[in-house]
Order: C-alpha cells, then structure tokens, then sequence
C-alpha cells in the first residue's frame, strides 16, 4: 500500500541535468543534484552510464558544486565547472575512464558562463565574469576583522543586478581561451561596456565566433544582439551582418560555412516572440529563419519546482552540416525537432505527455541523450536511437524510481474550457489519491508566473502535495502563456487584468460547474506574475474564499524603477514609471486594494531582485491599514525570487508548511 506524498518527499527527489552523450555514443555523463537538510544546502556532482549496462555511477565525489559537463571532442576526457576552491569556481578536467579531476583554469572569484573545446580539443573558450576586488570575500573578512564597513555601491549602469545572480555593477562577462596541456590563458575581449556569451569554434579551430551587444548604451537597448568573430589568438573582433534582435545560442557549422541561433529579428518588440532557429553565413548577410511556419518558441518554458526554469537550450548541428536539432515549447510539453539547413524536413522527433528538458547528440546524430520527466515522473535520463525518421527511446536511469515506489501519484487529468470570445483554455486537473466522486472537494487555482511561460507536462512536488492533502488543484494557461501561438502569448503584452483575468474566471466557472467542487471552499494562488494576477483577482472579485499571493508584482509604477530589468519606456508598457504612469497604474493591483476582502496570505523574499519585496510591504501596508484580513511572511535576505524551485530546504519546508495551513485555516 502506498503513502501520500509529504513535504519531506520534496528533499528526496533527485535533481538530474546537462546529459552529455559521448561521441562515439557508447556513454552519457550527467549532473546528479541533491538535497543535504542535515546541511541545509545543495550538492551536485557528474555521474555516467555506459550504454547497455544501464547502471549509473558516480563519476565525480565531494560536496561541491559540479556542473556543465562537456565532452572532449575525442571522447578521452570531460570538462565541468566545480566550485571545489570556494569561493572560486574554476573549469576542470577529468579522463573519461575516471581518476582524480585536475583544475585547468586558475581564476580568481567570479562567475563562469559557458564554454566550448576547440575542434582539436588543445584549447577551451570560456565566458567568465570576475567579482570586483572590493567584494571578493577575501576583502569582506578582512573588513570584518578591522571592524571596517563595506564600502558603498557605486551604480553607472541601469543593469548592475541580477535575481539569483546579485550585484555585479560594472562587472561583465568577458572571452577566454585557456590552452589544454598548460593552463595558460589569454584573454580577448575587455571592453568594460559589453558582455559577450555563447562562444562557438570556428571547425580550423582559427576563430571563434560570440554574441554580444555592443550598442553605445546595450542597457537601454537589450534587444540589439550581434554575432561577433574574434581570431583564436587574438584581435579585433568583426561584426557579422546579420538582423538585430534578441540571440541566445549560437553555433558554427562543422563545414564552417554558418551559423545557426536561437533568437527573433525584433529588438524593439522582442518580448514575447516564438523564438526561432536562424541561419546567416559566416560572411554574413540575409539571415533566414529556419522555421518559419512553426507558431511556437524554441527552448524550454515549462515551470516545475524540480528545476529551474528554462532547463536545457541545444542547438546541435549534424557532422554532415545538414540538419539541426532543438526543442521546441508547445501546449505544455517539449519535444525535439530537427530541421533540414535548407528550411525543408521540418519534423518532430517525439510527442506525447511528457517534457523533453535537454538534449545532447553523438557525433553520427542517430544517437542522442535526453532528459525527460512528465507529470508522475521527475526527470530522468533517456538514451534514444534513430532509425530513418523513427526514434527508439528508453531510460537509462531510474534514481527517483525507489522514492516513486513508496508515494502515490496522481495524473492530472487535461481540460478545455472556453472563454468568453471563444478562445479556447488549456488546463489541468488533479484530484486527491483517494478521491471519491460523491463527496465535494476544496478546490485550488494556482496561476503561473512569467507570464510567459507554461504549467505542463512536468512533475510538480508542490501539486501533488496539495491533492495529497485533499484539495483539487487545477492549473491552467491564460492567454499570455507561451505553447499556444505568438499571439496567444501576446494578447496580454502590455495589458494585464483584461484577457487573462477573464480567461482564469472562465475556468473558475469550470471548476464550479463540477459536482466534485465545493464553490464555497475555492481558493487561489500564484507567485510572480501568478501573485499579481491572484492580487488583481481578489481585487475583482469576492468568489475565492482564500488566496496566496508569492513573489508578487503589486504596483507596476514602483516596480518598473526597482526590478532588475529596469522598464524601458514605451515598450512592453505604454509610457512610463515617472511622468507617463497612468497604464501602469491602471493595471497595477495596489490601485484595487480598497476592494480586496477575500484573506491573503502574502509570500515574498527579502532577497527577491526582481519582485523587490517593497511590492509586499505596500500592498501589506495598505489591507492593514483597511481592516482586512492578511498575513505577511517576509523570507529573509538569502532567499531570492526562485524561492520555491531553489531557495533553502529550510525556507522551501517553512513556506510549505506555512501554505498548507493557510488553505486548511480557510478552505
């Protein structure tokens, strides 16, 4: 007999990521995450299973940090990121046949970004970040012992900081090459103006091409991304002809002749837009999408608790330069596609009720390792084999296989509903384990952030403790989801509470309309963009008998100065926070606090940088202020927006625990 999930269950579950498949395909290295509550901490380190044997080991040991896992292009040796030197992270090596991992880069504190292995494996390119000498930790302890304060933060930029990431102020990622047998680096871009990513080899191993935005201002203007080609050895950089536009990934292609990305053509508008797969020559020129038929985005939008968001971006290349892999977002799942270089054979590779959250391909392309986790399974690493336009998949691990033994699952149960312009809503339902069809159930709407993103076909630990609970839980997209077409997702741009708020009422008429339903103990709740749309709901409406409002955007006037990613006038939203706030206003939930009466519960971080917690304290300061019923829990300054996907087991326990007995006080 099987129990009910418990929060406990949450540290349990096994954090899988970045599977690698070797070249000649025989094996696959992954990143094996997990939850240390004695500790209170994370821990990641590289495991691997050989193909066939289907028994995953240990590869790398340690309570460190171990990440980003890159094989040699010969197969003999593996890269990864570790912060085994704390407070440093350093790049190191490990032969393929196991023994002791060997630091290759010598940095001083900082962030790594990415990196690739030259096509001869002699050399790697890196992105890497250095921390400002005055910050390092080195410098705060000996201000700690000398009983001297930290020196004050002195701002240039409009973007000096980043959720989960901190303050870096000037600071900013810059190209490295580090050679393979000595350790030697150079650096070759150090313009203090610009930030470069996604470095790619050239297939002579001569040059190396890199996305950076170097208009004159980059901060007022994030959306004007160029690819750039610097010499190996070093030089000026020269710009490659190609449209402006948001750029994530880039990669050469092994004849040398091009380059794909992921991005879209529209820097004034970019956000939201189906990002595509592009190709323009290495000379530059007319850069062709790929896809263009294709009415979904490139990568991964799903949100779950069990990673965190965005999961994997591959764009891999076939050896014959032909044909490109990459995932695409759509109605809730991820699934893989390839593309013909000439825009022709576009074709999906799988469907069906699950995500695919990353992927990696050997080097004849008809072998591939994937990460995969549905709604009752967390994610786990999948080996596939192509045969013509077929691809055979199984698991090659199963290590939440003994947790998933002890507690029942529930499989949500899909739904449609239609709003009230015949737009049709997708969503899902989950009942309790021992649900009985006479009885009715309290019932909980949870609402997504982004807004731009999806719920979908993912484990969510947080649901399936509620239906354990005894709550139906139902999770859906409005319309400003990604997985439903461009403009699906941009039917909200730039206006919140209209369309979207009608589209969650129809699904409250939904849920209402269910015999299993109570519609006197209906609650509500959503963090981020969900928290704000939960706000403006009880703002709107007195149908909820309780709400939790987590992370939540509360008066976008305020925000649009405070937030990490400053508001840009008259972009996303019409005006501006100073002298033109009025559509800002008009779509904030602080301007309807005076009419919320429903009990709220409100969640927020003090460390939270892109919902700054002043957007609890206002909307806090207001109901108290009204006589209304709320409660405010305030996490503290090491906490951060992604509280509830990665935050501390101990604070991620608390706002479970404090969640539960909000819904058990009122519903």
């Amino acid at each position: 007999m099987k129990r009910k999930i418990t929060i406990d269950d949450l540290f349990r579950i096994r954090l899988l990521g970045s599977p690698q498949i070797a070249p000649d395909g025989s094996q696959v290295v992954f990143v094996y995450k997990w939850i240390d509550t004695e500790k209170n901490k994370y821990f990641s380190n590289l495991w691997r299973v050989r193909v066939g044997e289907d028994q995953p080991q240990p590869f790398t040991y340690g309570e460190w940090s171990d990440s980003q896992p890159r094989w040699s292009p010969d197969g003999k040796q593996i890269a990864f990121i570790s912060n085994r030197q704390k407070p440093k992270s350093q790049i190191y090596l490990i032969p393929a046949d196991g023994g002791e991992a060997r630091p290759l880069t010598s940095l001083e504190e900082g962030s790594i970004g990415e990196f690739a292995w030259s096509p001869d494996g002699t050399q790697i390119a890196f992105t890497y970040r250095e921390t400002a000498p005055e910050w390092r930790e080195r410098a705060r302890k000996e201000r700690q012992e000398k009983g001297l304060s930290n020196p004050p933060l002195v701002i240039e930029r409009a973007y000096w900081r980043l959720d989960g990431d901190g303050v870096f102020l000037n600071q900013r990622y810059h190209l490295y090459v580090v050679d393979v047998a000595t350790g030697e680096m150079r650096q070759l871009t150090t313009d203090s103006a610009y930030s470069e990513s996604s470095p790619t080899w050239s297939p002579d191993g001569k040059s190396i091409a890199f996305l950076s935005n170097r208009q004159p201002d980059p901060d007022n203007e994030p959306g004007k991304v160029d690819i750039w080609i610097v010499p190996a050895e070093g030089g000026e950089p020269r710009r490659v002809d190609a449209p402006y536009g948001p750029k994530y990934v880039l990669r050469w292609s092994p004849d040398g002749k091009h380059l794909a990305y992921i991005g879209n053509p529209d820097p004034e508008e970019s956000y939201p837009r189906n990002d595509h797969v592009w190709l323009v020559s290495v000379e530059g020129g007319d850069a062709v999408d790929l896809i263009p038929n294709l009415d979904n985005t490139v990568g991964v939008s799903t949100l779950t608790d069990v990673r965190e968001f965005g999961g994997g971006a591959p764009l891999l290349w076939s050896a014959d330069s032909e044909m490109i892999y990459f995932l695409v977002s759509e109605r809730g799942g991820v699934y893989p596609y390839r593309v013909r270089r000439d825009g022709t054979h576009l074709e999906k590779l799988m469907d069906g009720d699950f995500e695919v959250a990353d992927l990696s391909i050997a080097g004849d392309a008809h072998r591939m390792a994937m990460l995969v986790g549905s709604p009752t399974q967390p994610h786990e690493v999948h080996y596939a084999e192509r045969t013509g336009n077929t691809l055979h998949t199984r698991p090659l691990t199963a290590l939440n296989q003994p947790l998933l033994d002890e507690v029942e699952i529930v499989a949500p149960e899909e739904f449609e509903v239609e709003a009230d312009d015949g737009v049709k809503i997708h969503g899902w339902l989950m009942k309790p384990p021992d649900f009985d069809p006479s009885k009715r159930y309290p019932t909980i709407l949870m609402i997504h952030g982004g807004p731009h993103a999806m719920y979908g076909r993912v484990f969510f630990h947080e649901f399936q403790l509620h239906a354990a609970e005894g709550y139906v839980v139902a999770y859906t997209n409005p319309r400003g989801s990604m997985g439903y077409g461009e403009e699906f997702a941009r039917a909200i741009r730039g206006d919140w509470g209209n369309s979207d708020f009608k589209d969650l009422m129809s699904v409250a008429d939904y849920l209402q309309s269910l015999p299993f339903v109570d519609p006197e103990r209906m609650g509500v709740a959503g963090g981020s963009y969900g928290g704000y749309m939960t706000n403006w709901i009880v703002g709107h409406t007195d149908r909820f008998k309780a709400a939790i409002t987590d992370r939540s955007v509360v008066n976008l006037v305020s925000m649009g100065g405070t937030s990490d990613f400053p508001q840009i006038p008259n972009r996303y939203w019409k005006g501006n926070f100073w002298d033109e706030p009025q559509k800002l206003w008009e779509c904030s939930p602080l301007a309807s606090a005076g009419r919320i009466h429903t009990p709220l519960l409100i969640v927020h971080s003090e460390g939270d940088l892109r919902c700054p917690i002043s957007e609890a304290d206002q909307l806090f300061s207001a109901l108290k202020r009204l006589g209304r019923e709320v409660l405010y829990v305030r996490y503290p300054q090491e906490s951060s927006h992604g509280l509830s996907r990665s935050g501390l087991p101990d604070l991620r326990r608390d706002r479970l625990e404090r969640y539960l007995d909000w819904w058990k006080r009122y519903l």
